[in-house]
Protein backbone atom coordinates (compact mmCIF):
# COMPACT_ATOMS: atom_id res chain seq x y z
CA UNK A 1 0.00 0.00 0.00
CA UNK A 2 1.45 3.35 -1.01
CA UNK A 3 1.38 6.14 1.55
CA UNK A 4 0.92 9.68 0.21
CA UNK A 5 3.06 12.26 2.04
CA UNK A 6 1.82 15.84 2.14
CA UNK A 7 4.21 18.63 3.21
CA UNK A 8 3.15 21.81 4.91
CA UNK A 9 2.95 24.91 2.79
CA UNK A 10 5.61 27.61 3.40
CA UNK A 11 2.99 29.99 4.79
CA UNK A 12 1.72 27.47 7.40
CA UNK A 13 5.30 26.59 8.39
CA UNK A 14 6.12 30.26 8.91
CA UNK A 15 3.00 30.89 11.02
CA UNK A 16 3.53 27.73 13.09
CA UNK A 17 7.18 28.49 13.87
CA UNK A 18 6.38 32.07 14.90
CA UNK A 19 3.52 30.93 17.16
CA UNK A 20 5.66 28.24 18.79
CA UNK A 21 8.52 30.67 19.44
CA UNK A 22 6.16 33.24 20.93
CA UNK A 23 4.51 30.67 23.21
CA UNK A 24 7.89 29.34 24.38
CA UNK A 25 9.17 32.83 25.25
CA UNK A 26 6.00 33.51 27.28
CA UNK A 27 6.43 30.24 29.19
CA UNK A 28 10.09 31.02 29.92
CA UNK A 29 9.21 34.49 31.23
CA UNK A 30 6.57 32.99 33.53
CA UNK A 31 8.96 30.33 34.82
CA UNK A 32 11.68 32.95 35.38
CA UNK A 33 9.30 35.14 37.38
CA UNK A 34 8.14 32.24 39.58
CA UNK A 35 11.78 31.23 40.19
CA UNK A 36 11.42 27.83 38.58
CA UNK A 37 14.07 28.70 35.95
CA UNK A 38 17.18 30.74 36.29
CA UNK A 39 16.79 34.10 34.48
CA UNK A 40 20.08 33.71 32.60
CA UNK A 41 19.08 30.26 31.44
CA UNK A 42 15.67 31.56 30.43
CA UNK A 43 17.27 34.31 28.32
CA UNK A 44 19.56 31.78 26.61
CA UNK A 45 16.65 29.47 25.86
CA UNK A 46 14.56 32.35 24.52
CA UNK A 47 17.43 33.46 22.27
CA UNK A 48 17.83 29.93 20.97
CA UNK A 49 14.11 29.68 20.24
CA UNK A 50 14.17 33.01 18.38
CA UNK A 51 17.12 31.80 16.28
CA UNK A 52 15.20 28.62 15.43
CA UNK A 53 12.09 30.64 14.51
CA UNK A 54 14.21 32.89 12.26
CA UNK A 55 15.70 29.81 10.60
CA UNK A 56 12.22 28.39 10.03
CA UNK A 57 11.13 31.72 8.50
CA UNK A 58 14.13 31.66 6.15
CA UNK A 59 13.35 28.07 5.13
CA UNK A 60 9.71 28.96 4.52
CA UNK A 61 10.69 31.98 2.44
CA UNK A 62 13.08 29.89 0.35
CA UNK A 63 10.42 27.22 -0.20
CA UNK A 64 7.90 29.88 -1.22
CA UNK A 65 10.37 31.35 -3.72
CA UNK A 66 11.11 27.87 -5.09
CA UNK A 67 7.37 27.17 -5.45
CA UNK A 68 6.82 30.41 -7.35
CA UNK A 69 9.74 29.61 -9.63
CA UNK A 70 8.32 26.15 -10.20
CA UNK A 71 4.91 27.57 -11.11
CA UNK A 72 6.49 30.04 -13.53
CA UNK A 73 8.48 27.23 -15.07
CA UNK A 74 5.36 25.08 -15.48
CA UNK A 75 3.43 27.98 -17.00
CA UNK A 76 6.32 28.62 -19.37
CA UNK A 77 6.34 24.98 -20.41
CA UNK A 78 2.58 25.05 -21.08
CA UNK A 79 2.94 28.20 -23.17
CA UNK A 80 5.83 26.68 -25.06
CA UNK A 81 3.76 23.53 -25.72
CA UNK A 82 0.87 25.68 -26.99
CA UNK A 83 3.23 27.50 -29.33
CA UNK A 84 4.60 24.20 -30.60
CA UNK A 85 1.08 22.95 -31.32
CA UNK A 86 0.17 26.19 -33.09
CA UNK A 87 3.35 26.05 -35.16
CA UNK A 88 2.58 22.43 -36.06
CA UNK A 89 -0.92 23.47 -37.18
CA UNK A 90 0.54 26.21 -39.35
CA UNK A 91 2.97 23.76 -40.88
CA UNK A 92 0.10 21.43 -41.77
CA UNK A 93 -1.88 24.33 -43.29
CA UNK A 94 1.11 25.40 -45.38
CA UNK A 95 1.58 21.85 -46.64
CA UNK A 96 -2.12 21.62 -47.52
CA UNK A 97 -2.04 24.93 -49.38
CA UNK A 98 1.10 23.91 -51.29
CA UNK A 99 -0.70 20.75 -52.39
CA UNK A 100 -3.85 22.65 -53.38
CA UNK A 101 -1.89 25.17 -55.43
CA UNK A 102 -0.02 22.39 -57.20
CA UNK A 103 -3.23 20.54 -58.00
CA UNK A 104 -4.82 23.77 -59.21
CA UNK A 105 -1.97 24.42 -61.64
CA UNK A 106 -2.10 20.82 -62.86
CA UNK A 107 -5.88 21.03 -63.33
CA UNK A 108 -5.59 24.30 -65.23
CA UNK A 109 -3.00 22.85 -67.58
CA UNK A 110 -4.55 19.44 -68.06
CA UNK A 111 -8.14 20.65 -68.54
CA UNK A 112 -7.87 24.03 -70.23
CA UNK A 113 -4.72 23.68 -72.33
CA UNK A 114 -5.68 20.78 -74.64
CA UNK A 115 -9.25 22.05 -75.04
CA UNK A 116 -8.04 25.54 -75.96
CA UNK A 117 -5.86 24.02 -78.64
CA UNK A 118 -8.66 21.83 -80.00
CA UNK A 119 -11.53 24.36 -79.98
CA UNK A 120 -10.16 27.37 -81.78
CA UNK A 121 -13.24 29.56 -82.05
CA UNK A 122 -14.28 28.96 -78.44
CA UNK A 123 -10.89 30.12 -77.17
CA UNK A 124 -12.31 33.25 -75.55
CA UNK A 125 -14.88 31.32 -73.51
CA UNK A 126 -12.38 28.75 -72.31
CA UNK A 127 -9.75 31.39 -71.61
CA UNK A 128 -12.27 33.10 -69.32
CA UNK A 129 -12.69 29.83 -67.41
CA UNK A 130 -8.92 29.41 -67.19
CA UNK A 131 -8.68 32.98 -65.85
CA UNK A 132 -11.18 32.07 -63.13
CA UNK A 133 -8.96 29.19 -62.06
CA UNK A 134 -5.99 31.57 -62.03
CA UNK A 135 -7.91 33.96 -59.75
CA UNK A 136 -8.66 31.14 -57.34
CA UNK A 137 -4.99 30.15 -57.38
CA UNK A 138 -4.00 33.72 -56.54
CA UNK A 139 -6.44 33.78 -53.62
CA UNK A 140 -4.97 30.56 -52.25
CA UNK A 141 -1.45 32.03 -52.60
CA UNK A 142 -2.53 35.03 -50.50
CA UNK A 143 -3.87 32.73 -47.79
CA UNK A 144 -0.63 30.75 -47.84
CA UNK A 145 1.37 33.99 -47.42
CA UNK A 146 -0.78 34.84 -44.39
CA UNK A 147 -0.11 31.41 -42.90
CA UNK A 148 3.63 31.87 -43.31
CA UNK A 149 3.41 35.33 -41.70
CA UNK A 150 1.69 33.80 -38.66
CA UNK A 151 4.38 31.13 -38.51
CA UNK A 152 7.04 33.85 -38.36
CA UNK A 153 5.15 35.53 -35.50
CA UNK A 154 5.07 32.24 -33.62
CA UNK A 155 8.83 31.72 -33.99
CA UNK A 156 9.41 35.21 -32.57
CA UNK A 157 7.07 34.48 -29.63
CA UNK A 158 8.94 31.30 -28.81
CA UNK A 159 12.08 33.38 -28.46
CA UNK A 160 10.33 35.70 -26.00
CA UNK A 161 8.51 33.08 -23.92
CA UNK A 162 11.35 32.75 -21.32
CA UNK A 163 11.79 36.51 -20.96
CA UNK A 164 10.28 37.58 -17.61
CA UNK A 165 9.61 41.13 -18.86
CA UNK A 166 7.39 39.85 -21.68
CA UNK A 167 6.24 36.56 -20.19
CA UNK A 168 3.09 38.06 -18.71
CA UNK A 169 1.65 38.92 -22.14
CA UNK A 170 2.71 35.76 -23.94
CA UNK A 171 -0.31 33.72 -22.81
CA UNK A 172 -2.71 36.36 -24.15
CA UNK A 173 -0.75 36.56 -27.40
CA UNK A 174 -0.85 32.78 -27.75
CA UNK A 175 -4.63 32.83 -27.33
CA UNK A 176 -4.93 35.56 -29.96
CA UNK A 177 -2.76 33.57 -32.35
CA UNK A 178 -4.94 30.51 -31.69
CA UNK A 179 -8.05 32.49 -32.54
CA UNK A 180 -6.42 33.76 -35.72
CA UNK A 181 -5.51 30.18 -36.60
CA UNK A 182 -9.13 29.08 -36.14
CA UNK A 183 -10.33 31.85 -38.45
CA UNK A 184 -7.57 31.10 -40.92
CA UNK A 185 -8.38 27.39 -40.88
CA UNK A 186 -12.01 28.19 -41.71
CA UNK A 187 -10.89 30.47 -44.55
CA UNK A 188 -8.67 27.75 -45.94
CA UNK A 189 -11.47 25.20 -45.77
CA UNK A 190 -13.88 27.60 -47.50
CA UNK A 191 -11.29 28.37 -50.17
CA UNK A 192 -10.61 24.68 -50.69
CA UNK A 193 -14.34 23.97 -51.06
CA UNK A 194 -14.82 26.87 -53.49
CA UNK A 195 -11.77 25.82 -55.47
CA UNK A 196 -12.90 22.20 -55.69
CA UNK A 197 -16.41 23.25 -56.74
CA UNK A 198 -15.09 25.64 -59.39
CA UNK A 199 -12.77 23.01 -60.85
CA UNK A 200 -15.57 20.44 -60.97
CA UNK A 201 -18.01 22.92 -62.51
CA UNK A 202 -15.52 24.08 -65.15
CA UNK A 203 -14.70 20.50 -66.04
CA UNK A 204 -18.41 19.63 -66.34
CA UNK A 205 -19.03 22.60 -68.65
CA UNK A 206 -15.99 21.83 -70.81
CA UNK A 207 -17.09 18.21 -71.06
CA UNK A 208 -20.62 19.24 -72.12
CA UNK A 209 -19.26 21.75 -74.64
CA UNK A 210 -16.99 19.13 -76.21
CA UNK A 211 -19.92 16.71 -76.43
CA UNK A 212 -22.29 19.06 -78.26
CA UNK A 213 -19.54 20.37 -80.55
CA UNK A 214 -18.50 16.87 -81.54
CA UNK A 215 -22.13 15.87 -82.08
CA UNK A 216 -23.33 18.94 -84.02
CA UNK A 217 -20.08 20.15 -85.67
CA UNK A 218 -20.91 23.86 -86.12
CA UNK A 219 -19.84 25.44 -89.40
CA UNK A 220 -18.82 28.86 -88.06
CA UNK A 221 -17.44 30.39 -84.84
CA UNK A 222 -19.90 29.97 -81.99
CA UNK A 223 -20.81 32.74 -79.52
CA UNK A 224 -19.74 32.32 -75.93
CA UNK A 225 -21.89 30.47 -73.42
CA UNK A 226 -22.53 30.78 -69.67
CA UNK A 227 -23.13 34.08 -67.91
CA UNK A 228 -26.32 35.50 -69.46
CA UNK A 229 -26.30 32.78 -72.11
CA UNK A 230 -27.32 29.18 -71.44
CA UNK A 231 -24.62 26.92 -70.02
CA UNK A 232 -23.26 23.97 -72.04
CA UNK A 233 -24.76 21.37 -69.70
CA UNK A 234 -28.36 22.58 -70.17
CA UNK A 235 -27.78 22.80 -73.94
CA UNK A 236 -26.59 19.20 -73.91
CA UNK A 237 -29.83 18.28 -72.12
CA UNK A 238 -31.85 19.97 -74.90
CA UNK A 239 -29.79 18.38 -77.69
CA UNK A 240 -30.22 14.94 -76.08
CA UNK A 241 -33.97 15.54 -75.88
CA UNK A 242 -34.17 16.49 -79.58
CA UNK A 243 -31.98 13.54 -80.57
CA UNK A 244 -34.11 11.06 -78.61
CA UNK A 245 -37.49 12.43 -79.71
CA UNK A 246 -37.27 14.95 -82.60
CA UNK A 247 -39.81 17.74 -82.16
CA UNK A 248 -41.80 19.17 -85.02
CA UNK A 249 -41.56 22.62 -83.42
CA UNK A 250 -39.14 23.84 -80.76
CA UNK A 251 -40.02 27.14 -79.08
CA UNK A 252 -37.39 29.12 -77.22
CA UNK A 253 -38.34 31.98 -74.92
CA UNK A 254 -35.37 34.25 -75.52
CA UNK A 255 -32.71 34.10 -78.24
CA UNK A 256 -28.95 34.09 -78.71
CA UNK A 257 -26.25 31.44 -78.66
CA UNK A 258 -28.70 28.74 -77.56
CA UNK A 259 -30.87 29.45 -80.63
CA UNK A 260 -27.99 28.45 -82.91
CA UNK A 261 -27.30 25.25 -80.98
CA UNK A 262 -30.99 24.30 -81.06
CA UNK A 263 -31.03 25.01 -84.81
CA UNK A 264 -28.10 22.67 -85.38
CA UNK A 265 -29.82 19.96 -83.30
CA UNK A 266 -33.10 20.33 -85.20
CA UNK A 267 -31.24 20.20 -88.51
CA UNK A 268 -29.14 17.22 -87.45
CA UNK A 269 -31.87 15.03 -85.93
CA UNK A 270 -35.39 16.09 -86.79
CA UNK A 271 -35.89 18.44 -89.65
CA UNK A 272 -38.31 20.47 -87.48
CA UNK A 273 -38.32 24.21 -86.84
CA UNK A 274 -36.98 26.36 -84.03
CA UNK A 275 -38.99 29.49 -83.18
CA UNK A 276 -37.22 31.94 -80.86
CA UNK A 277 -39.18 34.74 -79.17
CA UNK A 278 -37.17 37.90 -78.49
CA UNK A 279 -38.58 41.04 -76.85
CA UNK A 280 -35.60 43.29 -77.71
CA UNK A 281 -35.70 44.25 -81.40
CA UNK A 282 -31.97 44.98 -81.65
CA UNK A 283 -31.09 41.68 -80.03
CA UNK A 284 -33.53 39.93 -82.34
CA UNK A 285 -31.62 41.36 -85.34
CA UNK A 286 -28.32 40.26 -83.83
CA UNK A 287 -29.69 36.72 -83.35
CA UNK A 288 -30.93 36.65 -86.96
CA UNK A 289 -27.45 37.64 -88.18
CA UNK A 290 -26.00 34.81 -86.10
CA UNK A 291 -28.47 32.34 -87.63
CA UNK A 292 -27.50 33.49 -91.14
CA UNK A 293 -23.80 33.17 -90.37
CA UNK A 294 -24.35 29.49 -89.56
CA UNK A 295 -26.67 28.84 -92.51
CA UNK A 296 -29.59 27.87 -90.28
CA UNK A 297 -32.21 30.24 -91.68
CA UNK A 298 -34.19 27.32 -93.13
CA UNK A 299 -34.80 25.80 -89.67
CA UNK A 300 -34.55 28.78 -87.30
CA UNK A 301 -36.81 31.82 -87.09
CA UNK A 302 -36.28 34.64 -84.61
CA UNK A 303 -39.52 36.50 -83.97
CA UNK A 304 -39.65 39.94 -82.41
CA UNK A 305 -42.32 39.75 -79.70
CA UNK A 306 -42.34 42.87 -77.47
CA UNK A 307 -43.34 42.48 -73.85
CA UNK A 308 -47.02 43.17 -73.21
CA UNK A 309 -49.31 42.71 -70.22
CA UNK A 310 -50.54 39.15 -69.90
CA UNK A 311 -53.39 38.50 -67.48
CA UNK A 312 -53.72 35.22 -65.60
CA UNK A 313 -57.06 33.58 -64.79
CA UNK A 314 -57.04 35.10 -61.33
CA UNK A 315 -56.55 38.62 -62.69
CA UNK A 316 -52.79 38.82 -62.05
CA UNK A 317 -50.97 40.89 -64.70
CA UNK A 318 -47.44 39.85 -65.76
CA UNK A 319 -45.24 41.23 -68.58
CA UNK A 320 -44.63 38.55 -71.23
CA UNK A 321 -44.06 38.19 -74.98
CA UNK A 322 -46.79 39.43 -77.32
CA UNK A 323 -48.86 36.27 -77.83
CA UNK A 324 -49.71 37.30 -81.42
CA UNK A 325 -46.28 35.93 -82.34
CA UNK A 326 -47.66 32.44 -81.54
CA UNK A 327 -50.86 32.54 -83.61
CA UNK A 328 -49.65 30.02 -86.23
CA UNK A 329 -48.00 27.55 -83.83
CA UNK A 330 -49.46 24.17 -82.89
CA UNK A 331 -47.96 20.78 -82.15
CA UNK A 332 -45.01 22.22 -80.18
CA UNK A 333 -42.84 19.36 -78.96
CA UNK A 334 -40.20 21.16 -76.86
CA UNK A 335 -40.21 24.52 -75.04
CA UNK A 336 -37.01 26.05 -73.65
CA UNK A 337 -37.89 28.79 -71.16
CA UNK A 338 -34.87 31.10 -70.87
CA UNK A 339 -36.66 34.46 -70.99
CA UNK A 340 -37.82 37.10 -70.39
CA UNK A 341 -34.83 38.24 -68.28
CA UNK A 342 -35.24 37.71 -64.56
CA UNK A 343 -35.07 41.46 -63.89
CA UNK A 344 -38.23 42.06 -65.96
CA UNK A 345 -40.61 41.05 -63.16
CA UNK A 346 -40.58 38.55 -60.27
CA UNK A 347 -42.69 35.97 -62.16
CA UNK A 348 -41.85 36.99 -65.73
CA UNK A 349 -41.33 33.38 -66.89
CA UNK A 350 -44.51 31.98 -65.36
CA UNK A 351 -46.82 32.72 -68.38
CA UNK A 352 -44.76 30.43 -70.67
CA UNK A 353 -46.55 27.26 -69.61
CA UNK A 354 -50.18 28.43 -69.42
CA UNK A 355 -49.77 30.24 -72.77
CA UNK A 356 -47.88 27.53 -74.66
CA UNK A 357 -49.26 24.29 -73.17
CA UNK A 358 -52.55 24.46 -75.18
CA UNK A 359 -50.42 24.72 -78.35
CA UNK A 360 -48.22 21.75 -77.46
CA UNK A 361 -48.22 18.14 -78.59
CA UNK A 362 -49.50 15.60 -76.02
CA UNK A 363 -45.96 14.45 -75.23
CA UNK A 364 -44.35 17.90 -75.16
CA UNK A 365 -41.45 18.75 -72.84
CA UNK A 366 -40.75 22.02 -71.01
CA UNK A 367 -37.22 22.89 -69.83
CA UNK A 368 -36.89 25.88 -67.46
CA UNK A 369 -33.40 27.39 -67.14
CA UNK A 370 -32.01 29.26 -64.09
CA UNK A 371 -34.13 27.07 -61.80
CA UNK A 372 -31.77 27.74 -58.87
CA UNK A 373 -33.14 31.30 -58.63
CA UNK A 374 -36.05 31.81 -56.21
CA UNK A 375 -38.41 33.31 -58.82
CA UNK A 376 -37.90 30.42 -61.25
CA UNK A 377 -38.34 27.86 -58.46
CA UNK A 378 -41.59 29.55 -57.48
CA UNK A 379 -42.78 29.54 -61.11
CA UNK A 380 -42.03 25.81 -61.45
CA UNK A 381 -43.80 24.99 -58.17
CA UNK A 382 -46.80 27.00 -59.30
CA UNK A 383 -46.92 25.16 -62.65
CA UNK A 384 -46.98 21.81 -60.89
CA UNK A 385 -49.72 22.95 -58.49
CA UNK A 386 -51.95 24.45 -61.16
CA UNK A 387 -51.42 21.79 -63.84
CA UNK A 388 -51.71 18.39 -62.11
CA UNK A 389 -51.28 16.59 -65.46
CA UNK A 390 -47.60 17.61 -65.38
CA UNK A 391 -44.68 15.93 -63.67
CA UNK A 392 -41.39 17.70 -63.01
CA UNK A 393 -37.84 16.79 -62.08
CA UNK A 394 -34.79 18.89 -61.28
CA UNK A 395 -31.75 18.60 -63.54
CA UNK A 396 -28.31 19.36 -62.01
CA UNK A 397 -27.24 22.07 -64.49
CA UNK A 398 -24.85 24.87 -63.59
CA UNK A 399 -27.67 27.37 -62.98
CA UNK A 400 -30.28 24.73 -62.26
CA UNK A 401 -32.92 23.39 -64.64
CA UNK A 402 -36.41 21.99 -64.25
CA UNK A 403 -37.79 19.46 -66.75
CA UNK A 404 -41.58 19.07 -67.03
CA UNK A 405 -43.85 16.94 -69.19
CA UNK A 406 -47.41 15.62 -69.26
CA UNK A 407 -48.21 12.45 -67.37
CA UNK A 408 -48.55 9.45 -69.64
CA UNK A 409 -52.07 8.07 -69.88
Amino acid sequence: MTRTTRSLSPRLLLIGSAAFAGLAVVVLVVLSVTGDVDPVTAVQLAASLLVLAAAAAIVASVRRTDGKALRIDNRTKRQDAALVRAEHTLTQLTTTLDGLTGRLVDASRSQSGPVLAALGEDRMTLTTQADRLAELSESMSEIRALVRSNAADLRELRGLVHDETTGGGVAQTVREIGERLDVLGGTVRDGQSELSGAVRQNYAQLEALIDIRALLQPRAPMPRLRGWAASPDVLRLLVERIAADPAEIVVECGSGASTVWLGYAAQRFGGGRVIALEHDERFAESSRDLVLAHGLQDVVEVRHAPLTSWTADGGETIPWYDTRALDDLTGIGLVFVDGPPGATAPMARYPALPVLLPRCAPDAWFVLDDADRPAEREAADRWLREFPELTGSAHPAEKGAMVLRRNRA
